[in-house]
């Protein structure tokens, strides 16, 4: 007897022929024009075992360095996988050939166990996704965002000054006061809002089904469907978990729309005028839009800038000279009776320098969103077969020492120079992928670091500096 039942009522004929299926597509992939370098892999699996599970990003790049290319090929199970380390590459492919790589992976970690198909981001290329994205575009009006701006980073200054060891927290209420009321029209509390804390648990459910682990099941599809003794189904019962707190992220705000517009006291919001333009003639994409729209803004706002403030505190441990010469800007073009504001921005070059070194030096998501060849391509001599995934390795194209020198060191003064790009905008993204929400996120980010840098000194704690280094996941955090 089997001692796995459930393959007992198998023919040993199928699984024969699925075998020899599986041999003849690995070795009928071995024509005409080669693959990209990249490490050697065995037969069936690929390199399911040498896939990289913490830094990634850092091993992608020594393997430009090894195999002496810019595109890296390797594969897991059959399913291929494309590195892109230059930032030419992406241009040529991600940018130029847009039509081709716009697709997303099936990310089904992210979008069947965790139900995060509202973000945006996640969805695959076709009409839901251009709908949902022209919406977002016709709704969320970065310069509609500055009232609930400036209070919002006001409050964040008295809350640094007030207990300044929990400046994380801090940050995640300040993105939030934002993003909520612009969102949802909701008046965040001081402190301990419920909306901000469940986002903030977001941020680690991205995490979770954004690992090296769960994009297994994306290269081997068959485990979304695995028995519950299968190894590896210990992460099917995690996702349970982190997809509860997803649903409930996103009930809480459901639960306040509908409250809000049976009392008719809606609050001006996105939302609210997304919701007010439904008819009996709306499709089920505007239902959708409605939903997806201002939960984007939410989560995937929250996420991404509070880790990129989070990264620029680092920074300041790190290199006191760099704040120390961005205070001394500020304090000649501003002085000590105001803040900073936006039309001080042209003024104060060394701050925005700044925060060009803060999205290079470790970008929010290191490696992007995964893009999927939608057909089979060619570039410099090398196949790229379709249905590949497309792994933008942006902290490797952001850490080239040809174009960046002394790569690690957090150095604004390298964007004065004529032979570094204009701005990282690598790290929003490549086509029509790119991050929908990338003006407000530099807005957000220069008038918090402006007024972080005009109010405080930020300095270590009596432990010491704190280490650099960042946890793996699409929202790379910093290890505190």
């Amino acid at each position: 007897m089997s001692i796995f039942p459930q393959f007992d009522m198998i023919p040993l004929a199928i699984l024969t022929a699925l075998f020899g299926l599986t041999l003849f597509v690995w070795f009928s992939g071995k024509k005409q024009l080669p693959y990209p370098p990249g490490p050697k892999r065995l037969p069936i699996v690929g390199n399911l075992f040498g896939m990289p599970s913490e830094e990634e990003w850092v091993t992608y790049r020594k393997w430009s360095d090894e195999f002496g290319s810019n595109i890296i090929h390797t594969d897991v199970m059959g399913s291929h996988i494309i590195i892109i380390n230059s930032i030419k590459a992406a241009h040529d492919l991600l940018d130029k050939r847009s039509a081709i790589y716009s697709d997303r992976p099936p990310m089904a970690a992210l979008r069947k166990l965790l139900n995060m198909e509202f973000l945006i981001g996640l969805l695959p290329y076709g009409p839901t996704w251009r709908h949902l994205r022209r919406e977002f575009h016709n709704n969320f009006l970065p310069r509609e965002m500055e009232p609930f701006e400036r209070p919002a980073v006001h409050r964040l200054l008295r809350n640094f000054l007030s207990s300044p060891n929990h400046f994380s927290m801090h940050l995640r209420h300040m993105e939030g006061q934002i993003l909520l009321s612009a969102a949802y029209g909701i008046d965040v509390r001081p402190e301990r809002d419920p909306y901000v804390e469940e986002a903030g648990k977001v941020l680690y459910a991205l995490k979770f089904g954004s690992t090296q682990d769960a994009s297994l099941f994306d290269t081997i599809p068959w485990l979304l469907h695995m028995p519950s003794w299968f190894p590896g189904a210990s992460l099917k019962r995690r996702a349970r978990k982190w997809r509860l707190v997803v649903d409930n992220a996103l009930q809480m705000t459901r639960d306040k729309m509908k409250g809000e517009l049976a009392s008719g006291t809606v609050a001006p919001s996105v939302a609210a005028n997304m919701i007010s333009k439904l008819d009996q003639n709306s499709t089920e994409l505007d239902l959708l839009a409605a939903e997806g729209v201002p939960a984007t803004m939410y989560i995937g706002g929250i996420a991404t800038t509070v880790t990129a403030l989070e990264t620029f505190i680092l920074a300041m441990t790190l290199y006191p000279e760099v704040q120390r010469k961005a205070q001394a800007e500020i304090d000649s073009v501003v002085g000590n009776s105001r803040l900073p504001d936006f039309s001080d921005q042209d003024a104060l070059p060394y701050v925005q320098a700044v925060l060009k070194e803060v999205l290079r030096w470790h970008p929010v998501t290191p490696l992007c969103f995964s893009h999927r060849a939608m057909k089979s391509d060619i570039y410099e001599g090398h196949s790229i077969p379709a249905g590949s995934i497309i792994i933008p390795n942006v902290w490797g194209m952001l850490h080239d020492p040809n174009i960046f020198t002394e790569p690690d060191r957090f150095y604004p003064e390298r964007w004065f120079s004529p032979n570094v790009p204009d701005f990282p905008i690598q790290a929003f993204g490549f086509g029509a992928r790119q991050c929908p929400g990338r003006v407000f996120a530099q807005r957000s980010l220069w008038a918090n670091i402006a007024g972080i840098l005009a109010v405080f000194d930020i300095v270590p704690t009596e432990d010491g500096p704190p280490e650099k280094k960042f946890l793996s996941g699409l929202i790379s955090f910093g290890v505190r």
